[in-house]
Protein backbone atom coordinates (compact mmCIF):
# COMPACT_ATOMS: atom_id res chain seq x y z
CA UNK A 1 0.00 0.00 0.00
CA UNK A 2 2.81 2.39 0.85
CA UNK A 3 4.53 1.51 -2.45
CA UNK A 4 1.40 2.40 -4.42
CA UNK A 5 1.02 5.68 -2.58
CA UNK A 6 4.70 6.46 -3.19
CA UNK A 7 4.32 5.59 -6.88
CA UNK A 8 1.28 7.87 -7.25
CA UNK A 9 3.10 10.72 -5.53
CA UNK A 10 6.13 10.15 -7.72
CA UNK A 11 4.02 10.23 -10.89
CA UNK A 12 2.26 13.38 -9.69
CA UNK A 13 5.56 15.14 -9.01
CA UNK A 14 6.93 14.21 -12.47
CA UNK A 15 3.83 15.65 -14.13
CA UNK A 16 4.24 18.86 -12.14
CA UNK A 17 7.91 19.13 -13.10
CA UNK A 18 7.13 18.57 -16.79
CA UNK A 19 4.24 21.05 -16.80
CA UNK A 20 6.60 23.72 -15.49
CA UNK A 21 8.73 23.30 -18.61
CA UNK A 22 5.89 24.01 -21.01
CA UNK A 23 5.69 27.77 -20.82
CA UNK A 24 5.65 30.26 -23.65
CA UNK A 25 9.28 31.21 -23.11
CA UNK A 26 10.38 28.00 -24.86
CA UNK A 27 8.73 29.01 -28.13
CA UNK A 28 11.17 30.17 -30.80
CA UNK A 29 9.85 32.60 -33.38
CA UNK A 30 11.80 32.89 -36.61
CA UNK A 31 11.82 36.53 -37.69
CA UNK A 32 14.42 36.13 -40.41
CA UNK A 33 13.84 37.59 -43.87
CA UNK A 34 13.58 34.09 -45.32
CA UNK A 35 10.82 33.09 -42.89
CA UNK A 36 8.98 36.34 -43.55
CA UNK A 37 9.08 35.87 -47.32
CA UNK A 38 8.19 32.16 -47.14
CA UNK A 39 4.99 32.94 -45.25
CA UNK A 40 4.18 36.35 -46.76
CA UNK A 41 0.60 36.38 -48.01
CA UNK A 42 -0.10 37.94 -51.40
CA UNK A 43 -3.81 38.78 -51.31
CA UNK A 44 -3.90 39.85 -54.97
CA UNK A 45 -3.31 36.36 -56.43
CA UNK A 46 -6.11 35.27 -58.73
CA UNK A 47 -4.54 32.31 -60.51
CA UNK A 48 -6.74 29.26 -60.01
CA UNK A 49 -9.68 31.04 -58.40
CA UNK A 50 -12.10 29.28 -60.77
CA UNK A 51 -10.59 25.91 -59.83
CA UNK A 52 -11.16 26.50 -56.11
CA UNK A 53 -14.87 26.97 -56.82
CA UNK A 54 -15.01 23.28 -57.80
CA UNK A 55 -13.74 22.26 -54.37
CA UNK A 56 -15.93 23.64 -51.54
CA UNK A 57 -13.30 22.79 -48.92
CA UNK A 58 -10.85 25.20 -50.54
CA UNK A 59 -13.14 28.21 -50.84
CA UNK A 60 -12.37 29.39 -47.32
CA UNK A 61 -8.65 28.59 -47.56
CA UNK A 62 -6.04 31.19 -48.34
CA UNK A 63 -3.46 29.99 -50.80
CA UNK A 64 -1.43 33.17 -50.89
CA UNK A 65 2.11 32.35 -49.70
CA UNK A 66 4.97 30.23 -50.95
CA UNK A 67 4.39 27.62 -48.29
CA UNK A 68 0.62 27.34 -48.70
CA UNK A 69 0.77 27.25 -52.49
CA UNK A 70 3.46 24.58 -52.29
CA UNK A 71 0.96 22.32 -50.54
CA UNK A 72 -1.35 22.55 -53.56
CA UNK A 73 1.22 20.48 -55.43
CA UNK A 74 0.66 17.61 -53.00
CA UNK A 75 -2.90 16.93 -54.20
CA UNK A 76 -3.58 14.28 -56.82
CA UNK A 77 -6.00 16.56 -58.70
CA UNK A 78 -4.11 17.99 -61.66
CA UNK A 79 -6.09 21.23 -61.71
CA UNK A 80 -5.08 21.97 -58.10
CA UNK A 81 -1.45 21.30 -58.98
CA UNK A 82 -1.68 23.66 -61.96
CA UNK A 83 -3.22 26.35 -59.75
CA UNK A 84 -0.38 25.86 -57.27
CA UNK A 85 2.24 26.15 -60.02
CA UNK A 86 0.65 29.32 -61.40
CA UNK A 87 0.44 30.89 -57.95
CA UNK A 88 4.05 30.00 -57.13
CA UNK A 89 5.17 31.65 -60.38
CA UNK A 90 3.06 34.70 -59.51
CA UNK A 91 4.54 34.96 -56.03
CA UNK A 92 8.11 34.53 -57.30
CA UNK A 93 7.44 37.29 -59.84
CA UNK A 94 5.98 39.66 -57.24
CA UNK A 95 8.87 39.03 -54.86
CA UNK A 96 11.32 39.74 -57.68
CA UNK A 97 9.54 43.00 -58.54
CA UNK A 98 9.68 44.00 -54.86
CA UNK A 99 13.45 43.51 -54.94
CA UNK A 100 13.36 40.24 -53.01
CA UNK A 101 14.08 37.42 -55.47
CA UNK A 102 14.04 34.07 -53.68
CA UNK A 103 15.59 30.65 -54.07
CA UNK A 104 14.20 27.70 -52.19
CA UNK A 105 16.92 25.34 -50.98
CA UNK A 106 17.06 22.11 -49.01
CA UNK A 107 19.57 19.59 -47.83
CA UNK A 108 21.82 19.00 -44.89
CA UNK A 109 22.44 22.27 -43.03
CA UNK A 110 20.50 24.25 -45.63
CA UNK A 111 19.01 26.45 -42.91
CA UNK A 112 22.52 27.42 -41.80
CA UNK A 113 23.54 27.95 -45.43
CA UNK A 114 20.51 30.17 -46.03
CA UNK A 115 21.26 32.17 -42.91
CA UNK A 116 24.86 32.66 -43.95
CA UNK A 117 24.00 33.66 -47.52
CA UNK A 118 21.28 36.02 -46.28
CA UNK A 119 23.71 37.96 -44.08
CA UNK A 120 24.65 40.04 -47.13
CA UNK A 121 21.66 40.57 -49.41
CA UNK A 122 23.61 42.96 -51.63
CA UNK A 123 25.47 40.11 -53.34
CA UNK A 124 24.31 37.69 -56.06
CA UNK A 125 21.33 39.68 -57.39
CA UNK A 126 19.92 40.33 -53.90
CA UNK A 127 18.63 36.76 -53.68
CA UNK A 128 17.03 35.66 -50.42
CA UNK A 129 17.63 31.97 -49.75
CA UNK A 130 14.83 30.06 -48.05
CA UNK A 131 15.48 26.65 -46.54
CA UNK A 132 12.35 24.55 -46.78
CA UNK A 133 13.81 21.28 -45.50
CA UNK A 134 17.06 20.16 -43.93
CA UNK A 135 17.37 16.55 -44.97
CA UNK A 136 14.42 14.78 -46.52
CA UNK A 137 11.66 16.66 -48.24
CA UNK A 138 8.50 15.47 -49.95
CA UNK A 139 8.28 15.53 -53.73
CA UNK A 140 5.77 18.38 -53.79
CA UNK A 141 8.17 20.69 -51.94
CA UNK A 142 11.00 19.80 -54.31
CA UNK A 143 8.70 20.54 -57.26
CA UNK A 144 7.71 23.87 -55.69
CA UNK A 145 11.36 24.82 -55.30
CA UNK A 146 12.02 23.97 -58.95
CA UNK A 147 9.12 26.18 -60.06
CA UNK A 148 10.13 29.14 -57.90
CA UNK A 149 13.84 28.84 -58.67
CA UNK A 150 13.24 28.56 -62.44
CA UNK A 151 11.01 31.64 -62.36
CA UNK A 152 13.58 33.58 -60.34
CA UNK A 153 16.37 32.53 -62.73
CA UNK A 154 14.25 33.53 -65.72
CA UNK A 155 13.51 36.96 -64.28
CA UNK A 156 17.17 37.56 -63.40
CA UNK A 157 18.20 36.64 -66.95
CA UNK A 158 15.55 38.94 -68.46
CA UNK A 159 16.74 41.81 -66.27
CA UNK A 160 20.38 41.25 -67.23
CA UNK A 161 19.51 41.37 -70.94
CA UNK A 162 18.00 44.84 -70.63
Amino acid sequence: MIRKLFLVLLLFSFSQIESQNLDASNIVVDTSISAQLYTKCFENLNQGNEIFLKYPGFQSSKFCSLITCSFLLSYKEVDLQIAGEQRLIGIATQLFKEGNPVYLISGLDSSFEAGKKNENLEDDNHIVYISYSDCISPAFLRKASEIVNQQTDSLIKQKSLK
